[in-house]
């Protein structure tokens, strides 16, 4: 990628200490997440962020009732699909008569 390369040690229990430069590059901070993969013989590290479970949701009997509608019309092809949110965003408006 163009940077210095900087070489680490493997520790104890296969520690590694990512260096300050890319730690701060990346945002990286004590307690945060990084996914490890592989690709063409190399590890990679990804920072990962990790969302809270959140608390069961109960629709109100409105709001079962838009969700029991939304299924019908896409069981019933009344619905359409957009290759991108753009073109999505822009019929909605056409559709809402806010262009």
């Amino acid at each position: 990628m163009g940077e210095a390369m900087t070489a680490i040690r493997v520790k104890d229990k296969a520690q590694i200490t990512l260096p300050v430069r890319i730690r701060k590059a990346l945002g990286i901070k004590e307690g945060d997440y990084l996914n490890v993969s592989l690709e063409g013989g190399k590890v990679v590290l990804t920072p990962q962020v990790m969302l809270d479970k959140l608390p069961e949701a109960t629709l109100s009997a409105e709001g079962m009732r838009m969700v029991k509608e939304a299924q019908e019309s896409v069981r019933e092809g009344r619905v359409k699909r957009f290759d991108d949110f753009d073109e999505g965003l822009e019929a909605l408006k056409r559709e809402l008569g806010l262009d």
